[in-house]
């Protein structure tokens, strides 16, 4: 009886990095203006569930792949747009979430954006400073440099949390915490295959 659900588009094992991100971004693009127009058309009537996309391996669908000449620029141009896209998207009932290993490789202007982040254990130098910036500590010289060690060495499975959000002071200030294993099992192709939806025609004979 519930229209709405999730989704997850997944595959792609043969398809090279720049065919993998420009299809996953031209279907994210699509569904985010969907979501802004029947935002629109829901002013003065009850809104709908919000839209929610997760970027897995962000850094690649968001940033592009490295190319040359007129490629180049147009992936500086599709990473403006999804700028555009985390800076806009609240207002629309839109929240997008990157999920990645390397910050330092995410477009400053999604980083900033962000208000909600969870932080695993990272050695690079770049993104801890990113990091520590984030979390409203101190990036450079001698103060808050144990924060920083200790994201380092952090131990496996725990996450520093910061929701900022919140309106709670004590989420917007960051804390440890031990995300929970989600108890699912990895579907097989088979059980893809069978799950499937089924096109039906109408009475029409179009789908």
């Amino acid at each position: 009886e519930d229209p709405w659900g999730i989704s997850i588009l997944e595959g792609g094992a043969e398809l090279d990095e720049y065919a993998k991100a420009a299809l996953l971004g031209l279907v994210a693009w699509h569904l985010y203006n969907d979501a802004v127009v029947r935002r629109r058309e829901a002013i003065g009537r009850s809104a709908g569930p919000p839209l929610q996309i997760v970027f897995e391996e962000a850094n690649k669908v968001l940033t592009g792949v490295e190319t040359d000449g007129e490629e180049r620029a147009g992936a500086a141009t599709a990473t403006e747009l999804f700028q555009t896209m985390w800076r806009d998207g609240r207002k629309y009932r839109i929240f997008l979430h990157p999920v990645l290993q390397t910050v330092s490789e995410l477009p400053a202007g999604i980083l900033s954006s962000c208000n909600n982040a969870f932080y695993g254990q990272t050695k690079n130098p770049k993104d801890r400073d990113l990091i520590m910036a984030h979390l409203a500590f101190s990036e450079k010289g001698f103060t808050d440099e144990d924060y920083k060690r200790f994201i380092s060495r952090m131990p496996a499975a725990m996450a520093i949390c910061k929701l900022g959000y919140s309106q709670e002071i004590a989420h917007t200030t960051p804390f440890l915490v031990r995300p929970a294993m989600i108890a699912a099992e990895e579907p097989t192709d088979a059980d893809i295959l069978a799950r499937r939806p089924v096109m039906r025609r109408n009475g029409s004979g179009s789908l």
